[in-house]
């Protein structure tokens, strides 16, 4: 990524030093000749999960679209993840998926992925980061509250209350503030005291508990896959598990249950958890491996989407990004690659600015609408998918049932349409927009199958091997 002049103003602060914030910081460094990173926590210097990231010990994936973005931001940055150890997997050959009732079709394509712990892949994004001197990390620091200027128009930098203390604070100007402070963001309760509207949310409840665990893998000769993913197939089944490889030939495994169906977190408890999921793929693979750690617990209560795209006042030097703005229920692992695709969308919009002396007043009206679009595609994926279960509350969209019914059906094709798979794949990848799910390559067999005419195969619970290209209709 090129340097521009550095032209926007003298500091940038970002508060939160996620992935999404790290990613953003790395951008703000081409426009300001300074920025902060503010983060409460302390980051990890062995590839630990950290405190503050209570989600850090489950399973991460980045799509496509994110592994685009990080590559741009740092180049060479997978291939040197390769070499230290991320686990590099063509995406739907190496991938054995039960979703929707069947198991996918594992065409070989060119959708290659990376597989580490998310620790790994922080702390390797960070060591980049501090090779810039004008970077500058605040660990163990928390804003508590914005700074503005006397009619509140603009925000001029943040509070800080240090590591020493309560009573140890400071503040920090600067000429462009981006919250990357995920779910716990408080900008909406910061706005509303200097004068503006917090923006309305948008949330379906699905009260998700995870349990995961790292093992060693045991040895099976015939394995002939690297990724296994076990979806229950809603209503009835609420237990889904997964298992990816991560650095140091490792697995890490997860288990989920939807609507308060939590796994439990002793070693009987898990296994019998993983007995009980709709086939025994999943418990057979991990029944004979050995666990490495403890296991770990985390709960996701809602998909929420804040809608500061509908605002209509919104004070300058200020941006919302990532988490702050949408979290979606991470068993569709689309969080990391939305973020990284909304630090692209700011990354192009700052180099338009390219000339200028200050951040335009236009800008977060600009970014929040974009961001929208952005995150459209996977909000409709997941909480579509969501509202397969009755008991999901929520708002549900007038289309709901007409959309999961046919969503169901093109799942159902994905076990032996290879040209279904590959676009479910584009779309989950961010290579396409969902509307390619109704390309008539798409919608004819969907409806042809719904409409009970006989197709030239049936979905199976067999796990598919691997295909070179052979199309079935």
């Amino acid at each position: 990524m090129g340097e521009s002049n550095r032209t926007l103003g003298k500091h940038a602060i970002v508060i939160g030093g996620s992935i999404g914030g790290l990613l953003i910081a790395r951008v703000l460094r081409s426009h300001f000749e300074q920025v902060t990173i503010i983060e409460r926590d302390s980051f990890s210097t062995n590839y630990e999960p950290r405190k503050g990231v209570p989600q850090g010990r489950n399973v991460h994936v980045i799509f496509g679209g994110g592994v685009r973005v990080i590559n741009r931001l740092f180049p060479g940055f997978f291939d040197e993840l390769a070499k230290t150890g991320s686990i590099v997997c063509d995406f739907s050959k190496d991938l054995c998926w039960y979703h929707g009732g069947v198991w996918k079709a594992r065409p070989k394509s060119d959708l290659i992925s990376y597989w580490q712990s998310r620790p790994f892949l922080e702390s390797n994004i960070l060591r980049r980061l501090k090779s810039d001197t004008n970077i500058r990390i605040l660990e163990k620091c928390a804003v508590t509250g914005f700074l503005s200027s006397p009619d509140q128009s603009r925000i001029t930098g943040v509070e800080i209350r240090g590591s020493e203390g309560a009573d140890t604070r400071e503040e920090l100007v600067a000429d462009l503030v981006v919250d990357a402070g995920g779910r716990g963001s408080q900008t909406p309760v910061w706005l509303e005291l200097i004068g503006y509207e917090r923006p309305a949310e948008t949330t379906v409840e699905v009260n998700i508990g995870y349990a995961s665990r790292i093992y060693e893998p045991s040895h099976d000769p015939s394995r002939d896959w690297q990724i296994m993913a076990q979806y229950g197939t809603p209503p009835t089944s609420k237990r889904t598990g997964y298992i990816f490889p991560i650095e140091g030939g490792r697995w890490l495994v997860s288990q989920v249950g939807f609507l308060r169906d939590n796994p439990p977190d002793d070693d009987e408890g898990y296994l019998e958890f993983a007995r009980s999921m709709e086939l025994p793929d999943f418990y057979n693979a991990i029944k004979d491996a050995k666990p490495l750690s403890p296991i770990s617990t985390f709960k996701f209560p809602a998909n929420r989407w804040r809608r500061y795209d509908r605002l209509s006042r919104f004070p300058t030097g200020l941006l919302v990004i990532g988490d702050a703005i949408s979290t979606f229920n991470p068993v569709y692992g689309q969080g990391m690659s939305v973020c990284a695709l909304e630090v692209d969308e700011l990354r192009q919009l700052l180099e338009q600015c390219q000339g200028s002396t200050a951040i335009s007043a236009e800008l977060a009206k600009t970014f929040f609408r974009k961001a929208a679009r952005i995150i459209e595609t996977p909000w409709m994926l997941a909480t579509q998918s969501d509202f397969l279960y009755p008991e999901t509350s929520g708002k549900r969209p007038l289309h709901t049932n007409v959309l999961n019914w046919y969503l169901l059906r093109m799942l159902q094709l994905c076990s032996g349409n290879e040209r279904i798979v590959r676009t479910f794949y584009e779309v989950l990848h961010f290579m396409k927009k969902p509307t390619a799910f109704f390309h008539p390559l798409v919608l004819f067999p969907v409806l042809a199958r719904g409409l009970g005419f006989k197709t030239s195969y049936e979905p199976s619970k067999q796990r598919p091997c691997v295909t070179e290209s052979s199309e079935v209709a």
